[in-house]
Protein backbone atom coordinates (compact mmCIF):
# COMPACT_ATOMS: atom_id res chain seq x y z
CA UNK A 1 0.00 0.00 0.00
CA UNK A 2 2.86 2.06 0.62
CA UNK A 3 4.46 2.05 -3.03
CA UNK A 4 0.61 2.84 -3.78
CA UNK A 5 0.95 5.90 -2.10
CA UNK A 6 -1.90 5.01 0.22
CA UNK A 7 -2.16 7.37 3.48
CA UNK A 8 -5.25 6.43 4.86
CA UNK A 9 -7.22 2.99 5.72
CA UNK A 10 -10.59 2.30 6.86
CA UNK A 11 -11.89 -1.36 8.20
CA UNK A 12 -14.66 -2.36 9.75
CA UNK A 13 -14.92 -3.05 13.40
CA UNK A 14 -15.91 -6.49 13.70
CA UNK A 15 -15.41 -8.62 17.01
CA UNK A 16 -11.43 -8.41 17.25
CA UNK A 17 -10.62 -9.49 14.25
CA UNK A 18 -9.25 -5.62 13.15
CA UNK A 19 -6.88 -5.48 16.03
CA UNK A 20 -4.29 -7.02 14.67
CA UNK A 21 -4.32 -5.57 11.63
CA UNK A 22 -4.96 -2.27 12.77
CA UNK A 23 -1.45 -2.61 15.35
CA UNK A 24 0.32 -3.67 11.71
CA UNK A 25 -0.56 -0.52 9.93
CA UNK A 26 -0.99 2.14 12.74
CA UNK A 27 2.47 3.34 12.43
CA UNK A 28 2.44 3.74 8.13
CA UNK A 29 -1.45 4.95 7.35
CA UNK A 30 -4.13 7.42 8.81
CA UNK A 31 -6.01 4.67 9.98
CA UNK A 32 -9.83 4.87 10.65
CA UNK A 33 -11.94 1.99 12.03
CA UNK A 34 -15.50 2.08 11.17
CA UNK A 35 -18.87 0.75 13.11
CA UNK A 36 -19.94 -2.14 11.67
CA UNK A 37 -23.84 -1.03 12.44
CA UNK A 38 -23.11 1.51 9.72
CA UNK A 39 -21.91 -0.62 7.22
CA UNK A 40 -24.90 -2.81 7.40
CA UNK A 41 -26.76 -0.32 5.68
CA UNK A 42 -25.51 -1.44 2.41
CA UNK A 43 -28.50 -2.65 0.48
CA UNK A 44 -28.03 -5.95 -1.74
CA UNK A 45 -26.12 -8.67 -1.14
CA UNK A 46 -23.22 -8.62 1.29
CA UNK A 47 -19.65 -9.35 -0.06
CA UNK A 48 -16.01 -8.17 1.34
CA UNK A 49 -15.78 -6.38 -2.02
CA UNK A 50 -18.81 -4.39 -1.72
CA UNK A 51 -17.60 -3.86 2.24
CA UNK A 52 -14.79 -2.51 0.87
CA UNK A 53 -15.65 -0.29 -1.73
CA UNK A 54 -18.43 1.29 0.86
CA UNK A 55 -15.74 1.67 3.52
CA UNK A 56 -14.38 3.64 0.45
CA UNK A 57 -16.85 5.59 -0.26
CA UNK A 58 -17.92 6.78 3.01
CA UNK A 59 -14.29 6.79 3.88
CA UNK A 60 -14.42 9.56 0.64
CA UNK A 61 -17.26 11.22 1.67
CA UNK A 62 -16.74 11.83 5.49
CA UNK A 63 -20.43 10.27 5.75
CA UNK A 64 -18.54 8.44 9.11
CA UNK A 65 -17.52 8.92 12.08
CA UNK A 66 -14.22 6.97 13.33
CA UNK A 67 -14.91 4.72 16.28
CA UNK A 68 -12.29 5.40 19.27
CA UNK A 69 -9.36 3.55 19.27
CA UNK A 70 -7.35 4.51 22.90
CA UNK A 71 -3.60 4.82 21.89
CA UNK A 72 -1.18 1.48 22.65
CA UNK A 73 -0.31 2.55 26.84
CA UNK A 74 -4.14 2.64 27.26
CA UNK A 75 -4.87 -0.62 25.29
CA UNK A 76 -2.17 -2.54 27.20
CA UNK A 77 -3.59 -1.07 30.40
CA UNK A 78 -7.12 -2.50 29.64
CA UNK A 79 -5.68 -5.76 28.35
CA UNK A 80 -3.71 -6.00 31.91
CA UNK A 81 -7.19 -5.07 33.55
CA UNK A 82 -9.12 -7.71 31.63
CA UNK A 83 -6.12 -10.52 32.51
CA UNK A 84 -7.15 -9.59 36.62
CA UNK A 85 -10.53 -9.69 36.18
CA UNK A 86 -10.18 -13.16 34.42
CA UNK A 87 -7.81 -14.41 37.11
CA UNK A 88 -9.92 -13.07 39.68
CA UNK A 89 -12.61 -14.98 38.38
CA UNK A 90 -11.03 -18.27 37.91
CA UNK A 91 -9.95 -18.32 41.33
CA UNK A 92 -13.61 -17.67 42.70
CA UNK A 93 -14.71 -20.86 40.52
CA UNK A 94 -12.02 -22.77 42.18
CA UNK A 95 -13.08 -21.57 45.54
CA UNK A 96 -16.48 -22.61 44.53
CA UNK A 97 -15.33 -25.98 42.85
CA UNK A 98 -13.23 -26.96 46.09
CA UNK A 99 -16.42 -26.46 47.89
CA UNK A 100 -18.45 -28.85 45.80
CA UNK A 101 -16.37 -30.96 46.51
CA UNK A 102 -16.52 -31.07 49.74
CA UNK A 103 -20.00 -31.35 50.17
CA UNK A 104 -20.12 -34.38 48.18
CA UNK A 105 -18.02 -35.53 50.62
CA UNK A 106 -20.76 -34.11 53.68
CA UNK A 107 -18.54 -31.37 54.70
CA UNK A 108 -20.87 -28.04 54.54
CA UNK A 109 -18.91 -25.51 55.45
CA UNK A 110 -20.06 -22.95 53.48
CA UNK A 111 -23.43 -22.54 55.07
CA UNK A 112 -21.22 -21.87 58.24
CA UNK A 113 -18.88 -19.09 57.01
CA UNK A 114 -19.51 -15.66 55.28
CA UNK A 115 -17.04 -16.59 52.90
CA UNK A 116 -15.84 -19.58 50.90
CA UNK A 117 -12.29 -17.50 51.20
CA UNK A 118 -12.60 -17.34 54.70
CA UNK A 119 -9.51 -18.02 56.90
CA UNK A 120 -11.45 -20.28 58.62
CA UNK A 121 -12.68 -21.50 55.63
CA UNK A 122 -8.86 -22.25 54.73
CA UNK A 123 -7.66 -23.04 58.19
CA UNK A 124 -10.65 -26.31 57.94
CA UNK A 125 -9.82 -27.23 54.51
CA UNK A 126 -5.95 -27.32 55.15
CA UNK A 127 -6.67 -29.36 57.75
CA UNK A 128 -8.93 -32.06 56.28
CA UNK A 129 -6.10 -32.14 53.63
CA UNK A 130 -3.38 -32.67 56.06
CA UNK A 131 -5.79 -35.77 57.19
CA UNK A 132 -7.07 -34.26 60.30
CA UNK A 133 -10.54 -35.50 61.04
CA UNK A 134 -11.76 -35.14 64.28
CA UNK A 135 -14.64 -32.29 64.79
CA UNK A 136 -13.08 -31.18 67.78
CA UNK A 137 -10.12 -29.82 65.92
CA UNK A 138 -11.60 -28.67 63.01
CA UNK A 139 -13.98 -26.40 65.49
CA UNK A 140 -11.07 -25.02 66.89
CA UNK A 141 -10.30 -24.04 63.20
CA UNK A 142 -13.26 -21.82 62.86
CA UNK A 143 -13.65 -18.13 63.80
CA UNK A 144 -15.47 -18.00 67.63
CA UNK A 145 -18.21 -15.64 66.17
CA UNK A 146 -19.06 -18.29 63.86
CA UNK A 147 -19.62 -20.94 66.66
CA UNK A 148 -21.21 -18.69 68.59
CA UNK A 149 -23.66 -17.39 65.95
CA UNK A 150 -24.59 -21.21 64.76
CA UNK A 151 -23.68 -22.83 67.62
CA UNK A 152 -20.75 -25.72 68.29
CA UNK A 153 -23.53 -28.80 67.97
CA UNK A 154 -24.34 -27.46 64.70
CA UNK A 155 -21.07 -27.25 63.12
Amino acid sequence: MKSHFVREVGMESTGIYWIPVWHLLENDFRLHLVNAQFLKQLLGRKSDVKDAEWIATVLLKELVRDSFVPDGNIQSLRQYGRRINEINEDLVRCQQRIDMILQRCNIRLSNYVSDVDSKSYRKVVNALIEGKTSSYELIKLIHGRTINSHGQSTI
